[in-house]
């Protein structure tokens, strides 16, 4: 099974990089030989061998392990917030669930079931087989989902052991040395750390990026990002320390190289709108607390002076090859410490299957088509006027978007 998995981790192609379910759910959706021809029948075999049925539980309830004391990590550090207990209860509840599935065939059982208990996971899987093959393939996800979870499962154990042989490794300092030879650099004579023990050290040029998702370090003379594994709080100390100057000289080993990372930072709450407009964080993401697919993103564009505010839900809308989502982009300007609407407008966005799934991680992503509904420019409207009663901006907001809960609450610090 691991020359399997490995001759998909192989494939390289620009179908399966725009592929938004990743290399293993591409082989699986485009009825590659790699999954119908190799893989699917070596699952239908050996579930009947007691040692493989412990290495698929062994991997599930791994899985399921690790997101949860990642949840309870993020839990602990914002315990003190008045709504993480809600927050993070439902998404432990879940977790817990499926932690309950004990025994293979009780997995088997909750795989064949979970289509009709969420519906919406087969018109994704379907979206992506049409786009591939111009048909629909209700039947043959139905048939062979629960053969694609088990690979998901065992492929993830796979990938996670892979990246730990990485890392051992230390592929990536492969990486961080070819950068720096990009822009005349010989890392390992500049830099004693690294070539004693590949570690990057701090230094003038070099920025600490300590995001909610992600902990990475980046060369303004390269402008890459080097993920470090620290945890966040540790992190916030070695910062605090350096900033009182009671730390001088500290270097990090590199897992990965990216060209970005997540903006989220501490915005699972997200920061409730103020009167000072100019000080909002460039983006918030407010979760239901009941139904974590639905969110709010609110996009605050400081050299544009705008505000774009967009709802994914869970029940998303679907117009023939496309997903629907709701926007309300506004511009801004300022007198004083007074703030003004100057242009609003209302728009529908239209995604492909495999952008919206990018869309859901990654604010950056555009839609594929805009249907505006309105239009305001050359106003001033202030952002404090109530208009019986309500915001202004709050109406607006109110009349088009579904998850009032998750609008109240970014209004809820100035209504």
């Amino acid at each position: 099974m691991k020359i399997i998995f490995e001759e998909i981790n192989e494939l390289s192609s620009e179908k399966v990089a725009l592929f938004s379910l990743g290399k293993f759910g591409y082989v699986f959706i485009n009825k590659d030989p790699i999954f119908f021809n190799k893989l699917r029948p070596l699952i239908e075999t050996s579930l009947a061998n007691e040692s493989f049925q412990e290495d698929v539980m062994r991997a599930y309830t791994e899985g399921c392990m690790n997101e949860k004391a990642a949840i309870l990590k993020e839990f602990e550090a914002k315990r003190d917030h008045p709504t993480a207990v809600m927050f993070y209860a439902l998404q432990i509840e879940q977790v817990d669930k499926r932690l309950a599935i004990t025994t293979i065939q009780h997995l088997i059982d909750h795989l064949k079931n979970y289509l009709n208990e969420y519906p919406g996971t087969l018109e994704i899987l379907n979206n992506s087989y049409k786009y591939i093959h111009g048909e629909d393939g209700s039947s043959y996800i139905e048939e062979n989902y629960v053969n694609y979870r088990i690979g998901c499962i065992l492929h993830s154990k796979h990938q996670s052991i892979r990246g730990r042989i990485e890392m051992l490794d230390l592929k990536y300092s492969e990486v961080v040395e070819s950068e720096y030879e990009k822009i005349g650099i010989d890392i390992k004579k500049e830099d004693a750390q690294f070539s004693k023990y590949s570690l990057v050290s701090l230094n003038n040029n070099i920025q600490i990026f300590n995001n909610k998702d992600s902990q990475t370090i980046r060369d303004e003379r390269i402008g890459r990002h080097f993920w470090i594994k620290v945890p966040r709080k540790l992190l916030s100390s070695i910062e605090i320390l350096i900033e009182k100057r009671m730390l001088s000289e500290i270097a990090f080993r590199i897992d990965y190289v990216s060209d970005y990372v997540p903006a989220l930072e501490d915005k699972e709450f997200g920061a409730p709108l103020r009167l000072k407009i100019s000080s909002l964080p460039k983006l918030s993401k407010f979760y239901s607390t009941d139904k974590y697919e639905n969110n709010l993103w609110i996009h605050h564009d400081t050299d544009k002076l705008s505000l774009t505010f967009e709802e994914l839900m869970e029940d998303f809308e679907v117009a023939g090859d496309y997903i629907v989502t709701q926007v309300i982009h506004l511009e801004y300007s300022s007198k004083g410490e007074d703030f003004f609407i100057t242009h609003l407008d209302h728009e529908f966005i239209a995604y492909t299957l495999e952008s919206y799934q990018e869309r859901l991680s990654n604010a950056n992503i555009k839609g594929h088509r805009k249907i505006k509904t309105f239009k305001i420019d050359n106003s001033m409207i202030p952002f404090n006027i109530n208009i019986d009663g309500d915001l202004f901006l709050l109406r607006v907001l109110d009349s088009y978007f579904k998850n009032d809960d998750l609008i109240r609450e970014y209004f809820e610090k100035i209504n």
